[in-house]
């Protein structure tokens, strides 16, 4: 709706309307012009003087814009599978039809994941995978980004187990907030394996630890059995005696692979008569084994008492495959030079009083560039014989600067920095060791770095450990280890084997890196959501390439294709979709190609299963909705006197009753360009039609 203003009475306007016309008239009266002719002249200059008058009547124009901001109310109904608990979706079906929500007065939606449509009480199917009420507000800001909402209501049971906390989202929106609580909020009887601790990728041929938590309500004694399956059979099977008084246990078990692969588990409960639901009393999850072979490149300085008792220890480890090279001469190894081609197989490269100052062969500038380009772990321990200028050039590699290198040899006792990542400091055997030697200070750990052992006299940094995010480096400062033999206290070798394996675990990158990999965006999907599979594509410095074309296919359980995968470029990834898929475990297979040839392949696989996030807990929280409620001006209702619902919505409502919103748009005549403009062109025009017909 439009309208003018102005300051002066409408009577001044047209007095200069009849005015412009009146001269006009009198100028033209007498001419011999035909009269259409005339009549558009004296339409002209009429036209022009009446702008010229208005200008110097009111230079401003007031432009009153009005505009309808009639509101609305929303109605948000919790649709997830939570609500197929305890008659719940009976309660809301009742709550609709005592207020009459199918009306013309509200706007309804859906909630579980994302924000749904509405057609009818009878397409309510409770059957969302989980309860994101936050990412709802969110999205009704989108669809109405220009509205105001009169009030929106939410029907839930008040378990939000996704998203972000709801009340930052609701009070972007500035509407009341009506919450209507819906089913039991006592707890029945229930067993639940509500979580599972476990490292999602582990190593081969090592024990992995899972921890099963398992909730257990109103039941007073006896025992819960709980199993672990592997790949579908049970492995191992324990009891937990019921305490009346605790509903919370814990209970564990020792897993170890020998074969690298990613590999399905089970955690269930037994099912107990008189449950709410046998929905949760199992937990799927994947560990994923990497290969436990370590590759170690040992060079040492040459010779001596340390180089025979670190390598003979680490030769009796099963899982390091140690290549020995040990310095004969100044360019010569007496294994024969390190083959350069084993880089990208590595695990570390361990160097052992190396360099040292009689080493002059160009093979170490080759080690640090494979090094680099493949990002290799690096461990160093210190000599009395190492040429700390010569280590420079691994200066990025290594987690320490040494500012005095020609220092005194002094024997020190080592001191375990005691923190809650520190292994070593649990060790007691390492604070008691024999003393050893060292023959540098001025040592500064790099920025980054941890230091794990001083010198117990002076606290100076002995072992340094660092990940640059390249690359992954450990330091050992100190010399003499043959000396723990001295201390008949202790089983030398065996502390020294815990120290290696301890070094060697916190440098080794915990995966070993591939040019090509794929996986799915989680291991277990729900059948009601899309399957996202991202692909990671390296090139030859391993860095992201978004030049290779990856294809791949999904395979059922029985190994038939059941979808070709293309992936597109999406940051440093590329990724694909797949819409929903059948309850099933599934493979990926994937190849690269990188300039028209062919790069590498992966495989992973996943499961689509209908989760049961929704039932970890059985007994409706209304301790968010009436937050929610508090917050925003509005109000908590229990579901059982939910007949006020309406009444409260339509309170709301009279207090919200908004006048139009005007907007006032002031336009000035003598700034405005076109107005100006505009005069010239009539006059102008006036007055080449007055010449072309001889008009003085």
């Amino acid at each position: 709706m439009l309208s003018l203003s102005s300051t002066y009475s409408p009577f001044l306007f047209a007095l200069a309307l009849v005015l412009s016309a009146a001269i006009s008239y009198y100028f033209y009266r007498n001419s011999l012009l035909l009269k259409t002719k005339k009549y558009f002249l004296i339409c002209l200059r009429a036209a022009g003087v009446f702008l010229l008058l208005s200008l110097f009547i009111e230079p401003v124009i007031r432009l009153l814009v009005k505009k309808n901001t009639e509101k609305f109310n929303v109605v948000l109904i919790d649709d997830s599978r939570s609500n197929s608990l305890n008659s719940k979706l009976g309660e809301v079906k009742r709550i609709m039809a005592e207020n009459n929500l199918n009306s013309s007065d509200y706007k309804i939606f859906t909630f579980s994941n994302t924000l749904g449509g509405f057609s009818s009480i009878d397409s309510l199917a409770s059957d969302g995978f989980e309860t994101n009420l936050s990412n709802s507000f969110r999205s009704l800001r989108t669809y109405y980004p220009d509205e105001k909402f009169n009030s929106i209501t939410v029907i839930s049971d008040g378990i939000f187990n996704s998203g972000s906390n709801p009340l930052y989202e609701a009070r972007a929106i500035q509407a009341p907030i009506i919450t209507v609580g819906i089913g039991d909020t006592i707890q029945r009887r229930d067993v639940v394996v509500s979580s599972v601790l476990f490292n999602n990728k582990s190593f081969t041929n090592i024990t992995t630890k899972i921890k099963a938590q398992i909730n257990v309500y109103e039941l007073s004694s006896g025992t819960v059995n709980v199993k672990l399956f592997k790949e579908g059979g049970a492995i191992f099977s324990k009891d937990i005696a019921i305490n009346p008084s605790l509903n919370n246990y814990e209970t564990e078990f020792d897993v170890t692979e020998t074969s690298p692969g990613k590999v399905k588990y089970r955690i269930e409960a037994e099912k107990k008569e008189g449950e709410v639901t046998f929905k949760n009393n199992n937990y799927d999850f994947y560990i994923e084994y990497i290969d436990n072979k370590v590759n170690i490149l040992f060079i040492s300085g040459g010779p001596s008492a340390d180089n025979a008792f670190i390598t003979g220890i680490l030769k009796k480890i099963n899982n390091y495959n140690v290549i020995l090279k040990t310095l004969k001469n100044s360019n010569e190894f007496y294994e024969r030079l390190p083959d350069l081609r084993i880089l990208p197989e590595l695990s570390v490269v361990f160097l052992h009083n190396f360099p040292i100052v009689q080493y002059s062969a160009n093979i170490l500038q080759e080690i640090t560039t494979g090094i680099r380009q493949h990002n290799i772990p690096i461990i160093f321990f210190s000599g009395r014989n190492t040429d700390y200028q010569k280590l420079q050039q691994f200066d990025d590699l290594i987690p320490f600067n040494v500012s005095r290198t020609n220092s005194a040899e002094v024997l020190f006792s080592l001191q375990a920095v005691s923190t809650s990542e520190n292994t070593l400091s649990e060790n007691q055997e390492f604070n008691s060791v024999s003393q050893i030697f060292k023959n540098v200070s001025g040592i500064t750990p790099k920025a980054g770095a941890v230091t794990l052992m001083t010198d117990k006299s002076t606290g100076e940094p002995i072992l340094i450990t660092r990940n640059s995010g390249k690359n992954k480096s450990t330091a050992f400062l100190g010399f003499g280890l043959w000396r723990w033999r001295l201390n008949p206290t202790f089983d030398a070798e065996k502390t020294l084997q815990k120290f290696l394996i301890e070094t060697i675990n916190l440098t080794l990158q915990k995966e070993k890196k591939s040019k090509f990999k794929v996986y799915p965006e989680k291991d277990i999907f729900d059948h009601k959501e899309s399957v996202k599979i991202i692909s990671e594509v390296y090139d030859e410095n391993f860095v992201p390439t978004k030049n290779a074309k990856v294809t791949g296919r999904i395979l059922g359980a029985d190994g038939q294709k059941i979808h070709e995968l293309s992936f597109n470029a999406e940051d440093n990834v590329y990724i694909t979709y797949i819409n929903q898929l059948p309850l099933s475990e599934y493979q990926i297979e994937a190849e690269a190609e990188l300039n028209g040839s062919y790069y590498g392949k992966d495989n992973s696989k996943f499961l689509v299963d209908s989760t049961n996030a929704e039932f970890s807990m059985t007994k409706s929280d209304f301790n968010g909705l009436r937050e929610l409620s508090n917050n925003t001006s509005g109000i908590f209702i229990d579901g059982e006197n939910s007949e006020i619902m309406a009444l409260k919505i339509s309170e709301i409502k009279n207090q919200n009753i908004q006048a139009e919103t005007a907007l006032i748009k002031n336009y000035n005549l003598w700034e405005n360009k076109f107005v100006l403009i505009l005069i010239i062109v009539l006059f102008t025009s006036e007055w080449i039609l007055k010449k072309r017909n001889n008009i003085p």
